[in-house]
């Protein structure tokens, strides 16, 4: 079956657009200085990421290719290198840290199914530039993935090394 990568392009953007709705709209109830500038920062990065798409789909609608791949995976791997640096974890009230991993939780799972569905484009195609620019888009959202479950442990450890009571 082949595959029509204008729905796929469409498909990712509205999913981009969610993810920035979600990550703005979480960053609001969190109590974590550390865990707000996360998903601050990653809804900015969604947006971004909707913009890439629609120049992308823009130039397939044009050409029946994708533009060359032209953005540095790196660039994304430090985004939240130099997060809340002066946060006190064993000062927060450890009730407030519970809702605060469940959002970094349902993130993570949003980027590894996001990830996912970009992988399954990627293999489904045999087109070399869908195939080049859904791989790495796969790799992007792997990057957040693990982003988001990384932070998401290092949260649990702590909570779970806090005294009774907090």
């Amino acid at each position: 079956m082949k595959q029509n990568y204008q729905n796929i392009i469409r498909y990712a953007m509205e999913r981009e657009l969610q993810g920035v709705d979600f990550f703005r709209h979480q960053s609001e109830k969190v109590s974590l200085a550390s865990a707000k500038d996360m998903l601050l920062r990653l809804a900015d990065v969604e947006m971004d990421h909707y913009e890439y798409l629609k120049e992308q789909l823009e130039h397939f609608e044009k050409h029946q290719t994708f533009k060359e791949v032209d953005f540095d995976l790196d660039r994304e791997k430090n985004i939240f290198a130099d997060r809340a640096e002066n946060e006190l974890l064993d000062q927060q009230v450890t009730e407030s840290m519970v809702p605060d991993m469940s959002v970094l939780r349902t993130a993570y799972l949003m980027e590894k199914d996001f990830a996912e569905f970009y992988q399954n484009a990627a293999d489904n195609t045999d087109d070399p530039s869908a195939k080049k620019l859904f791989h790495t888009l796969a790799l992007w959202e792997q990057g957040h993935e693990k982003l988001f479950k990384e932070e998401h442990q290092r949260l649990m450890e702590d909570y779970m090394s806090q005294p009774w009571g907090g």
